[in-house]
């Protein structure tokens, strides 16, 4: 159960603070951790690109709605998608973890076995 609790955001830590010497608490602790950094760097490209679309570039004379509906778009579709599949992830990682299985996050699961070993 503790590596089911480390999928819920900010709690990577306690699998991996408190069972140190266990693989299973390890593995889990360290993809929960890949997949809220990846979360936070997704956020932080969404709202980079949002704000140089939206303020920078849809300043601009004639064309500068296009820039200012490109980043409407990027703002209110493609966040709604990447929280959407976080928690679709943190939910399947909690239910993997607390079945017992070693589950690798799509996309992600290759960099966290790097790092697990």
């Amino acid at each position: 159960m503790l590596a089911a609790i480390g999928y819920l955001p900010i709690l990577f830590l306690v699998p991996l603070m408190a069972r140190r010497d266990d693989p299973f608490c390890r593995f889990h602790g360290v993809q929960s951790l890949v997949l809220f950094g990846a979360l936070l760097l997704l956020w932080i490209s969404i709202n980079i690109m949002d704000f140089l679309f939206g303020r920078i570039m849809g300043s601009l004379f004639l064309i500068g709605f296009i820039f200012k509906l490109i980043a409407w778009i990027i703002h209110n579709i493609g966040g709604p998608v990447v929280s959407l599949a976080y928690i679709a992830l943190v939910i399947a990682g909690i239910v993997q973890a607390a079945a017992g299985q070693y589950w690798r996050v799509p996309f992600l699961g290759r960099y966290v076995e790097r790092l697990h070993t």
